[in-house]
């Protein structure tokens, strides 16, 4: 291996490295929020050294090794910025979060059609052509004929000769998913929480789409009443009045019938204060009794309100902490996010 490869290697572990250490304050970077659909993250590295050579000084001074706690500047006083590709980075920070591996539930395949160049045709494009299998093919006519002379071993392919490369079709299984985000906008909920909820439905969106690239994803808000919203809007959307949880769970339901649980590892998450008008959690109850069973995962997160929290976590949990594929999680603040999402995912 040359010095150079060496080199690059050590950088890539050094990168990893940091990636790890820094994955909770990963956590809360806004900026890595427009790369959801991106194929790489450039991931800032203050604390990274990189080496200063300057002619005239004198070798192993001002090597840009500086101190603990001061910041590496690269060209120009910007911080050194690496790029990873997005799947790896998604590892790197699961492993230091543990955070769970997703499985199927159940089905949730569809199938394929994958073609590659593994069989050998008579016709194709010129660009296909295989030259070795034509020499052999013109070999063994010249063999067969006589014309071979060891002497002068020159091969001209006639047209019987000629092979070309040709696909062969092969089913492939690939597991889908939809996800479903319902929000309580309620006047009970602040800024604050709402933030909370944005990197939690934004890594978790992350994470399941590490784990089943086709994934839709829909977005649902309610107070008394829900309704569905484009992604865009999810989180910009301000409305005051009271709460009825059920209303979320029982579009939901509707909507995901367009999502046949045979095809599709169906996820539900639902975010609120905890806050319900009397005499609508029995009902959102038995909403959650009917969804459960057809779930890859509910994950429900209850965030600190301006006048503190409902008790709808502790209905739930009353009625249905047993069951599979529930997932209930009681958030603070930006320090409660890392188990938060690991509970949330299934961890």
């Amino acid at each position: 291996m040359r010095p150079i490869e060496r080199d690059l290697l050590r950088f890539k572990e050094i990168v990893r490295g940091e990636v790890k250490k820094r994955a909770r304050e990963f956590l809360t970077r806004e900026e890595l929020f427009g790369q959801v659909e991106g194929r790489l993250v450039s991931i800032p590295l203050p604390q990274l050294e990189l080496p200063k050579i300057v002619y005239g000084e004198p070798l192993g001074e001002d090597l840009g090794l500086e101190g603990p706690g001061t910041e590496s500047l690269g060209p120009a006083g910007h911080v050194p910025v690496a790029e990873l590709e997005l799947e790896e980075f998604l590892d790197l920070v699961g492993e230091a979060l543990r955070l769970p591996r997703l499985r199927p539930k159940g089905e949730g395949e569809v199938t394929e059609e994958a073609f590659r160049y593994t069989t050998i045709a008579r016709k194709g494009p010129r660009g296909l052509r295989h030259v070795r299998r034509t020499l052999k093919e013109s070999l063994k006519r010249a063999l067969i004929t006589g014309e071979y002379r060891p002497e002068e071993p020159l091969l001209v392919p006639e047209r019987e000769d000629l092979r070309y490369k040709a696909p062969r079709s092969k089913p492939r299984p690939h597991a889908q998913a939809v996800v479903l985000f319902a929000l309580d906008v309620s006047g009970s909920m602040r800024e604050e929480e709402l933030r909370l909820v944005k990197t939690l439905s934004f890594w978790i969106t992350l994470w399941i789409k590490r784990h089943f690239p086709r994934l839709e994803r829909r977005y649902l808000l309610h107070d008394t009443e829900a309704w569905e919203v484009p992604e865009e809007e999810f989180f910009r959307a301000r409305e005051g009045g009271g709460t009825r949880l059920s209303s979320a769970l029982l579009l939901a339901e509707e909507i995901l019938k367009r999502y046949p649980e045979a095809f599709y590892n169906r996820y539900l998450y639902h975010f609120s204060d905890g806050e319900n008008w009397q005499g609508d959690t029995p009902v959102a109850l038995e909403a959650l009794r009917r969804l459960l069973p057809t779930l890859a995962l509910y994950g429900y997160a209850q965030v600190q309100g301006p006048y503190g929290q409902g008790r709808f976590l502790e209905d739930l949990k009353e009625a249905l902490g047993k069951e599979e594929g529930l997932a209930a999680m009681e958030v603070h603040g930006k320090e409660d996010l890392p188990l938060a999402l690991r509970r949330l995912l299934g961890g």
